[in-house]
């Protein structure tokens, strides 16, 4: 009996762990590595492979303009309203999605004015145009001209539950004039890394302890 013990501590250790399914990045080229810019000049419009931008002021920019978050590119935008690049998915009503992207206030092009930096989460009908009419968007754009910090990159998230009518989460990373109380649209907020997630809720192993127990009768 007493060499059973051990073998009953680690049955035990084993089925109290719990199984945290890791979340995946379902973007492409969420760096903004791909396609790599040319040589000279060390930009090109748009976000590259993967997003489909709007608006105008639009460019991806390797390390000779900028330095990265990580890689040798981001993305730099600007426009009073609006520009940007997003990416859809499907998705199910009651989906909890986690998205971000880390964004930079440069000196070399520094925001000023109204101009705002954002990360939304667009909940998108099953015709993959229509907004949903229940929760549009939701939209985190704290990273203004007036707050944020210059020459630092700084992780900007937002977390959302897809609503009754949404066919398709879309991660947006935006720019525009969006505080303009505060004045015109001016300088360009940069964008490196994002991520988009769904999140799974953790589960837990089925339990092993009836089988060890059994050991016992």
């Amino acid at each position: 009996m007493t060499r059973l013990i051990p073998v009953l501590s680690v049955a035990l250790a084993v089925s109290l762990i719990a199984v945290a399914p890791v979340a995946a990045n379902v973007l492409t080229n969420p760096g903004f590595e791909s396609p790599a810019t040319p040589a000279a000049p060390p930009e090109y419009y748009g976000a590259g492979d993967g997003w489909t931008p709007f608006g105008g002021g639009i460019f991806t920019v390797n390390s000779v303009v900028v330095p990265p978050n990580s890689g040798n590119q981001a993305l730099k935008m600007f426009g009073a309203c609006c520009s940007g690049a997003y990416q859809d998915f499907p998705t199910v009503p009651g989906q909890t999605w986690n998205g971000g992207v880390w964004m930079r206030n440069h000196s070399g092009d520094p925001m000023a004015g109204g101009q705002v930096g954002a990360v939304n989460i667009e909940w998108i009908q099953a015709d993959g145009v229509t907004q949903s009419a229940i929760v549009p968007f939701i939209s985190n754009g704290t990273f203004t001209a007036a707050t944020a910090p210059v020459d630092t990159w700084t992780l900007q998230t937002i977390t959302g539950v897809a609503p009754a009518d949404a066919a398709f989460a879309r991660l947006t990373v935006i720019t525009g004039d969006f505080d303009s109380a505060n004045g015109g649209p001016g300088g360009a907020p940069f964008f490196d890394d994002a991520f988009f997630e769904i999140m799974d809720p953790v589960g837990t192993e089925d339990t092993t302890f009836g089988a060890v127990k059994g050991l016992f009768k």
